[in-house]
């Protein structure tokens, strides 16, 4: 066997194996739009996450929940985002009880173990779990002396 003919074969494997790892990185990867959507999805989370912590501490403080995530909103040193990050709508709050509360928001990806396109979940506690499409959590609000465990409500 020549050294060009040995030279051409390694250079097909290579272009081969060049290809098939390009074509692999791309089954693999999400498109940029479902990124971008995972993205804003967990930004939902770290705010409805900061607005329970700050019902949480109005409660410790007031004992009671306050009336409005306005209100909540307007309170010295408060720095809450209760607008949803794409289309400035707000989330929505709800009490359904002297302890608890509903928070609502509208989701673009779903945090089960794959979507509809197959793509893994980002990773969020279990507590922030949901589906495409409006959700709400149900919460306790901290410093109650209510017993029964805050869940995930779909509505």
């Amino acid at each position: 066997m020549s050294t060009s003919s040995l030279g051409r074969r390694l250079m097909l494997v290579a272009t081969a194996v060049v290809v098939a790892t390009l074509g692999a990185a791309l089954w693999v990867m999400e498109s940029p739009s479902k990124q971008r959507d995972r993205r804003i999805d967990e930004r939902r989370i770290g705010e409805l996450t900061a607005i329970a912590n700050a019902v949480d501490e109005w409660r410790t403080s007031k004992a009671s929940l306050p009336p409005s995530l306005a209100i909540l909103a307007a309170e010295p040193g408060a720095s809450l985002v209760v607008v949803d990050p794409v289309d400035g709508t707000p989330y929505e709050y709800r009490i359904v009880s002297t302890s608890r509360y509903r928070l609502c928001a509208r989701f673009a990806t779903t945090t089960s173990s794959g979507d509809a396109d197959g793509a893994p979940m980002f990773r969020a506690t279990t507590e922030w779990q949901h589906p495409v499409g409006r959700h709400c959590f149900e919460r306790k609000a901290g410093g109650s002396d209510d017993d029964a465990p805050a869940g995930a409500v779909v509505r």
